[in-house]
């Protein structure tokens, strides 16, 4: 009965941080059609960062966060302006073809970044410091208060980007644009400015993710890889560009990696989701709930 409970609760706690970590991956494709193989670095770039300047400059970790933010931000950004936007602004690369221009070109992006993390902080894994310390015994159980803030704080950011998508202008502007560009222009909307906005909410999105990774598992550049394959599995499993898809999706495999932890081995934890991702581009190409 207590293997029982630690996996209904260690899979909560990890299965909702999944869930943030992945949203942005699948806003980006839904709304501008972009497989971004460069997630993963966003997500270690906030989480080193977040890391770098509570342990360096010993300001509040919430400061510490916010920095993580910023920087993942101001990389998001900088993927659109010097990869994303040229490859969809070019005339000399076939309309059918971008798609595969973007995937190399972010996944050179990728290894750009983790690149340049290891020379400025090795390669070294890192974990930040716990937001709040103490155990709490659950169940006969003992959970950190950091894991149990961790999850509830990934399920209030993802209530809060779903009343941002829903009730507000601009996010029903970008749910609009995951149906319609044409619509959009029709409409008379900028879509410059739905990008702009898009990137910003998406280096928010990593930003804030990576954070709550690097006080929870920690990370490394080298796990920019995993973090892009992980969330890539997820998004494909709920179906590319559906953020509720996305997240239930995130909580199966979430359940499914902490069941093989601890029936089978820690080691193995990684291979459910590639193997779902196989199966599910073999049999079930839209995913479990269909492309938005």
């Amino acid at each position: 009965m207590n293997l029982f409970w630690q996996i209904l609760i260690d899979g909560f706690i990890i299965s909702s941080i999944y869930a943030v970590g992945v949203v942005g991956f699948s806003l980006v494709f839904g709304t501008a059609g972009v497989l971004n193989l460069s997630h993963g670095a966003l997500l270690v770039v906030s989480a080193i960062f977040f890391w770098f300047f509570v342990s360096n400059f010993h300001i509040p970790l919430v400061l510490g966060m916010a920095g993580g933010i910023i920087i993942s931000v101001i990389v998001s950004y900088l993927l659109f302006i010097i990869v994303i936007n040229p490859i969809d602004k070019s005339k000399k690369i076939p309309q059918d073809e971008k798609e595969v221009f973007v995937l190399t070109a972010t996944l050179l992006w990728s290894m750009i970044i983790e690149e340049i993390l290891i020379y400025f902080f090795s390669s070294n894994p890192v974990v930040a410091p716990p937001f709040v310390k103490g155990v709490l015994k659950i169940f006969n159980m003992n959970i950190t208060c950091n894991e149990i803030l961790l999850s509830l704080s990934s399920i209030v950011i993802l209530i809060l980007l779903w009343l941002f998508i829903n009730k507000t202008r601009t996010g029903k502007i970008l749910l609009a644009a995951s149906m319609s560009h044409d619509g959009l222009a029709i409409s008379g909307i900028d879509l410059k400015k739905v990008y702009i906005t898009l990137w910003g909410v998406y280096g928010i999105l990593t930003g804030v993710s990576g954070a709550l990774l690097a006080s929870f598992l920690g990370a490394s550049p080298s796990s920019a890889g995993p973090l892009t394959g992980l969330a890539f599995s997820v998004v494909v499993l709920g179906g590319l560009g559906n953020i509720t898809g996305s997240i239930i999706a995130a909580f199966l495999i979430g359940y499914i990696q902490t069941m093989t932890a601890y029936l089978i081995s820690p080691a193995y934890t990684p291979i459910p989701a590639y193997v779902i991702l196989i199966l599910i581009l073999m049999f079930k190409p839209k995913g479990l709930f269909g492309r938005f």
